[in-house]
C-alpha cells in the first residue's frame, strides 16, 4: 500500500497522464503525451501483481486471467482507470489519471458550439479522436453540464466508469461493465428499458453498439458516444463501414437523419512550455452534410463543407491548427506535422506572415 501510494502520488504531482508498471522494470510515466522513465527502482513480479490485486478488488476475481479493466479511487488524490494484462509471463498494469473534478468547457478550451451540443435533444453526438486525446474528459464535461442545467435521467454505460458525474438537478445512473452488468452487450440491450433521457455509450465498438445508438436516437433520446477516428469524414465512413454492404445505403439514410454533430479532437504540445493544447474539428449536421452522408460519392467532400461553414460554427483541423499557430499556442512545425494538407497550411501561414 505504501509503494502504491508513493507511485500514484508522484504520478499526479508531476501532472503525468499515465503510469506504467512492469515486472523487472522501473516505472514509466506519460507526461504531455511522451513516455518517460522514472528514477524509481525496478518492480518485482510479486509487487506488480500485489498492486493489481489491491487496486482491482472484486474485479480481480471476475477477470479472464489474461487482462482486466477497472477503476480505483485513492481518497484525496484522484480516480484511476486501471488496465492490467499479461506480458512476458507476468502481470503488467497501466493507470490513467482521472481527476475528481470534471473540467468545464472553459478549462478544456472547447469551441463554443460544444455547449450547444450539450443539451437534451434527439439525436447522436460523437466525440472522436485517437487514444489519449481527451475524449472521455470532453464527454464528461458535456454530460456534467446537462446534469447541472437540466432535469434528466442520464444513463451511462462505461468500461470502466471514469469520471463520477454530479447529480445536480438530474438523476444520474452510471453502469460499469463487470461491476454492475456482466457485459457491454448486456448493458446496451437493457439500456432503453431503463427510461433514460440521455444515453452515454462509453465507446461504440461494433455493429451492435452502433445499432443501439441509432435506435435510441431515432426514438427521441439524446445519445452521446466516443469513437476512435481522426477526422469527421473518417468517422462517417467508418460508421457506415460497420454495416454489411447490402445495408449501407439504409445505414447512411439513418445516420443522416439522427446525427447531430461530430467533435474530433487531438492534444498538441504547447509551444514553449509544458502542457498540451486542444485542437478540434467540428461537424454540425446541416443540409449539405446530410446530403454528403447519404451519397457515397459526396462523402469525401465533407471537409469542404466544414471549411465553408464558419457561420454554422464548423471548421476543419487545418483551420484550427492555423488559429493555434497564429495565437502562439502551437509551433508551426508541429501544426504542419498534424495537418491533413500541409502545403495548404504552410501557404496560409505564410499569408499570415508566419514562415515555417
Amino acid at each position: 500500500m505504501d509503494l502504491l501510494a508513493q507511485l500514484l502520488n508522484a504520478t499526479v504531482s508531476i501532472r503525468a497522464s499515465d503510469l506504467h508498471l512492469r515486472s523487472g522494470a522501473r516505472p514509466f510515466v506519460r507526461v504531455d503525451g511522451r513516455i518517460c522513465p522514472t528514477s524509481g527502482e525496478p518492480l518485482t513480479a510479486d509487487q506488480v501483481e500485489a498492486i493489481i490485486r489491491l487496486t482491482a478488488g472484486e474485479s480481480w476475481a471476475r477477470s479472464s486471467g489474461h487482462d482486466l479493466e477497472y477503476s480505483y479511487d485513492m481518497a484525496g488524490l484522484a480516480r484511476f482507470r486501471g488496465h492490467a494484462f499479461r506480458q512476458a509471463a507476468s502481470w503488467a498494469v497501466t493507470f490513467r489519471v482521472v481527476p475528481w473534478q470534471v473540467p468545464t468547457f472553459a478549462d478544456l478550451r472547447l469551441p463554443p458550439v460544444v455547449k450547444a451540443l450539450a443539451v437534451h435533444a434527439p439525436g447522436l453526438t460523437l466525440v472522436a479522436g485517437p487514444t489519449g486525446s481527451g475524449k472521455s474528459t470532453t464527454l464528461a464535461a458535456m454530460l456534467n453540464h446537462m446534469a447541472t442545467n437540466e432535469t434528466l435521467h442520464i444513463l451511462t454505460v462505461e468500461d470502466p466508469v471514469e469520471y463520477r458525474l454530479s447529480d445536480g438537478n438530474s438523476c444520474v445512473s452510471q453502469r460499469e461493465v463487470g461491476r454492475d452488468v456482466a457485459t457491454f452487450t448486456d448493458a446496451l440491450r437493457s439500456a432503453l428499458r431503463e427510461d433514460p433521457d440521455v444515453l452515454f455509450i462509453g465507446e461504440i465498438r461494433d455493429l451492435e453498439g452502433m445499432q443501439v445508438a441509432l435506435q435510441a436516437a431515432e426514438t427521441g433520446h439524446s445519445v452521446f458516444a466516443s469513437f476512435h477516428t481522426g477526422t469527421a469524414v473518417k468517422t462517417v465512413q467508418r460508421l457506415v463501414g460497420m454495416f454489411p454492404t447490402d445495408e449501407q445505403a439504409m445505414a447512411r439514410a439513418r445516420l443522416a437523419e439522427v446525427l447531430r454533430g461530430v467533435l474530433c479532437q487531438r492534444l498538441l504540445p504547447r509551444r514553449g512550455t509544458r502542457g498540451r493544447v486542444l485542437g478540434t474539428e467540428v461537424l454540425i449536421n446541416n443540409y449539405a452534410v446530410k446530403e454528403a452522408i447519404r451519397d457515397p460519392a459526396r462523402t469525401a467532400g465533407i471537409p469542404t463543407v466544414l471549411e465553408r461553414s464558419p457561420e454554422q460554427h464548423m471548421h476543419t483541423f487545418d483551420q484550427a491548427l492555423l488559429t493555434l499557430v497564429r495565437e502562439g499556442l502551437v509551433a508551426g512545425d508541429v501544426a504542419l506535422n498534424q495537418a491533413s494538407s500541409p502545403n495548404d497550411l504552410r501557404r496560409n501561414l505564410q499569408m499570415a506572415g508566419i514562415n515555417v
